[in-house]
């Protein structure tokens, strides 16, 4: 968290040698191709970004720039949506300057949980699984900006299942912590998890 306040006040002026620069408007148009109008997704295959912590964000770009994550291809949600693009493309000649506008641009923007069907049953068996291995570093049912860890309430359930099985194969970079959970996950767990946070609105 506190790599969130350092690049809150910094973005506010409050640290002038951290201040950041305006993002290219561009690249913030190319974000939001993929990930909707303010970072907000409409669709299953990607996140929600506005409202992440910059951190969580920077480290995920930087993962994908060197290709430390899997990188599927995606639809564009708006403009052409018959254009396909992926992450690894999108972050390899990405600058750190470019990286750090970026990530505070959509940082500091509200987060918006998608609105999506959940299996009821299914999602109270993955709240008491979140209870149990997730709550210490996802709080508040993994609904808090705060926390380095991301957002997972209201994020797309087709991703997060996505995104929870490439953990548990290992072909996704995370924290020590998070692989003695995840690589315990069966996949009814995963299943129900994706129905817990995607109810949670």
């Amino acid at each position: 968290m506190r790599a969130a306040f350092l690049a809150a006040t910094a973005a506010l002026g409050l640290l002038p040698s951290l201040t950041l620069g305006a993002a290219d408007p561009k690249l913030l148009e190319s974000c939001q191709d993929c990930h909707g109008a303010n970072g907000i997704t409409s669709a299953q295959d990607v996140p929600t970004i506005a409202g992440v912590s910059a951190v969580v964000q920077s480290d995920a770009l930087k993962a994908y720039k060197a290709k430390a994550r899997p990188c599927p291809k995606v639809h564009y949600t708006r403009g052409d949506t018959k254009r396909e693009g992926d992450m690894c493309t999108v972050a390899k000649d990405l600058t750190d300057a470019q990286i750090a506008d970026l990530t505070a641009y959509f940082a500091g923007k509200p987060y918006g949980a998608l609105k999506q069907p959940a299996d009821a049953a299914k999602a109270a068996a993955g709240k008491q699984i979140h209870d149990r291995d997730c709550k210490k570093c996802h709080s508040s049912g993994g609904k808090d900006p705060a926390d380095d860890a991301g957002i997972l309430a209201g994020q797309p359930a087709t991703w997060m299942k996505a995104t929870l099985a490439a953990f548990k194969k290992g072909s996704m970079d995370q924290p020590k912590n998070m692989k003695s959970v995840v690589t315990k996950l069966s996949d009814a767990d995963i299943e129900a998890l994706a129905n817990y946070y995607a109810s949670e609105q």
